[in-house]
């Protein structure tokens, strides 16, 4: 029971602390802000930071893990339910989670520190990407499929920033059925032999 109650401090501090630099980096630039910046709005001595972190890009970095897991697990549980020609049982998941999780979205996608979830995110859609849509077209070019994947991966995640970056303003499924249309539509002309 003690380790219970003590797990779960663990996780209220750290999610304190995950609120914390979130708020901070609406604000200012990740590089601007410090260990000190996130205690202080936690109302967490340093000691208690450096119990869970060893920085704040570590922080960051756990931040990002957690979302590109939570979009994994996603298109991992969604993966064989969509039906030839729709990638929309997978897509409406992920932009579901977008709008639910806003904040920490539309930080990440935006901030010049958090290149690297960018990059993180290109490489999950990719992959994932590949083994779909190899399926779907199995005769397809490999060059052509290559070509296909990375103008996929830039586009959706051009779409998804442009979505956040406009408040959420269209509804998410017209936005879904946009990426599904995108993706599906340009296979279907590229490599459909």
């Amino acid at each position: 029971m003690e380790t219970q109650k003590q797990d779960r401090r663990i996780r209220k501090t750290q999610k304190v602390l995950k609120e914390s630099l979130l708020e901070l980096m609406e604000k200012k630039e990740f590089k601007n802000i410090s260990v000190k910046d996130i205690t202080e709005l936690a109302d967490l001595n340093r000691g208690t930071f450096y119990l869970h972190y060893a920085d704040t890009y570590n922080l960051l970095q756990e931040m990002e893990s957690e979302v590109l897991d939570d979009f994994q697990d996603m298109v991992s549980n969604c993966r064989y339910a969509f039906k030839k020609g729709s990638l929309l049982p997978v897509v409406i998941p992920i932009i579901h989670y977008i709008e639910e999780n806003k904040k920490i979205c539309k930080i990440l996608f935006e901030n010049s520190s958090s290149n690297d979830f960018v990059n993180r995110f290109h490489t999950l859609v990719l992959n994932n990407g590949t083994a779909i849509i190899r399926e779907q077209y199995p005769t397809a070019r490999e060059v052509i499929l290559n070509y296909y994947l990375e103008f996929i991966t830039y586009g959706l995640t051009g779409v998804l920033k442009q979505w956040l970056d406009t408040d959420m303003q269209q509804p998410k499924e017209e936005v879904a059925e946009f990426v599904d249309k995108m993706i599906m539509g340009t296979a279907q002309k590229l490599l459909a032999v």
